[in-house]
């Protein structure tokens, strides 16, 4: 999702700079308010329900309705994020009225999201529906108060929200259909912002938004965390245990390289590309690119929940995908990432490559090896990997931090 290309390389030797709120040059930075913490809580009920769909053994019909349900979920999360990044700065009664309405709704995504969705869909339309209404008057007030396109708010809140509450009377497909449209017209809009790029340029809070988007990582890897505690719990033997501490590394070796290295790429570059005006890479790295990190995440942690389960077989086919596929997804988006930062190809592709290809070759062999043998060896080879790059990494590590104690001593000179 931020990426974790070469954080400080050779052909990027320059002292770190300007803060990213310094580089945007309006926006004062804060921190994630207490009521913003307390938001993501109902995602994190939400994400755990939408990844019991991939345990077992998924079909490709079971994948698609993942995605199907999983980015409204995730778009919603977007647009709360920005709007509180832009208007949310005090936590007004409005705030928390508004932000404990969109809670409920996607609470009640969370509840219709199980196996009987079929007949809860119209539950779901009509969560979406109510928390895009609930942001229609945030952002009519801010269009009225800051001049900006009035009519971008009235299509991408009141239009969305009665089309997701027209598709309730339609019957399957046609009511997915609908959500598609939906979805659709809220992507072309963000997608030009038209003159609102400049406002945007200067409004957007860099700081926060890295803060708020590296904590809903933290909570897709703590539900990874759940999923492998959970299944343990239910398979009490020797072999599950093993399986689900080999789990575990799996997923605190992807957090740590992530957050280790990820997170600062990613707060230097959106302030760069906020900088230099191009909202579109911004736009791309923050919103589009990171459901695809986080999808594979959570297909990650159902494959080892399965694997926890059954340890002594061969994963099906549908759960080597899930685990195997995931954390090539995860690479595959943090290597997109970093490419449109504008890290440099070959400093990308040296660990995008192998994060790719290195899971997909286990996912083909995986019919041969049981669960536990599969699992033992990702993390394994995901140990060597990311070794490897910190290795790679480490010299220009050591000389950034040589400029930097130099430059402190000239400051306190």
């Amino acid at each position: 999702m931020f990426g974790y290309a070469d954080a400080v390389t050779a052909d990027d030797s320059r002292s770190p700079g300007p803060t990213p709120t310094e580089l945007i040059g309006a926006a004062e930075h804060r921190h994630a308010s207490w009521l913003e913490l307390f938001f993501d809580l109902v995602f994190v009920g939400f994400v755990g329900q939408l990844a019991l769909r991939l345990r077992g053994d998924p079909s490709g019909g079971d994948f698609a309705v993942f995605v199907l349900l999983f980015f409204p979920g995730w778009w919603l999360w977007i647009n709360v994020l920005l709007t509180t990044n832009l208007f949310g700065r005090r936590a007004t009664g409005t705030t928390w009225l508004v932000m404990i309405t969109i809670m409920f709704a996607v609470g009640v995504m969370a509840a219709a999201v199980s196996a009987d969705f079929p007949e809860r869909a119209w539950a779901f339309a009509a969560a979406n529906a109510l928390a895009r209404l609930v942001m229609l008057p945030v952002w009519l007030f801010a269009a009225k108060k800051k001049s900006l396109d009035w009519w971008r708010p009235v299509l991408y809140n009141g239009l969305t929200a009665l089309l997701w509450l027209a598709s309730i009377a339609f019957p399957s497909p046609g009511i997915y259909i609908v959500w598609v449209v939906a979805m659709l017209i809220e992507l072309v809009l963000s997608h030009s912002v038209g003159r609102q790029g400049t406002w945007l340029r200067r409004a957007i809070d860099i700081e926060h938004m890295s803060e708020r988007i590296g904590l809903f990582v933290v909570i897709v890897f703590g539900e990874s965390i759940l999923t492998l505690i959970v299944a343990a719990s239910e398979h009490w033997n020797l072999a599950s245990a093993a399986t689900t501490l080999l789990g575990f590394t799996v997923v605190a070796l992807l957090a740590w390289s992530f957050f280790t290295y990820g997170a600062a790429l990613a707060e230097r570059s959106w302030g760069e590309l906020g900088a230099r005006g191009d909202i579109a890479a911004l736009r791309d790295t923050a919103t589009y690119l990171p459901f695809f990190a986080v999808t594979g995440v959570v297909s990650m942690a159902a494959g080892l929940g399965t694997a926890v389960s059954e340890p002594a077989v061969p994963l099906s086919t549908g759960a080597a995908v899930a685990l195997c596929g995931g954390i090539a997804l995860f690479y595959a988006t943090n290597g997109a990432v970093s490419l449109r930062y504008g890290q440099r190809a070959r400093r990308v592709l040296v660990w995008m490559v192998p994060g790719v290809l290195g899971p997909l070759v286990l996912a083909a062999i995986s019919g041969l090896v049981t669960a536990l043998a599969l699992v033992a060896v990702l993390a394994g080879f995901l140990a060597v990997l990311i070794l490897t790059v910190i290795f790679r990494q480490e010299p220009s590590l050591r000389a950034a931090d040589d400029r930097a104690d130099a430059e402190d001593r000239e400051d306190g000179g």
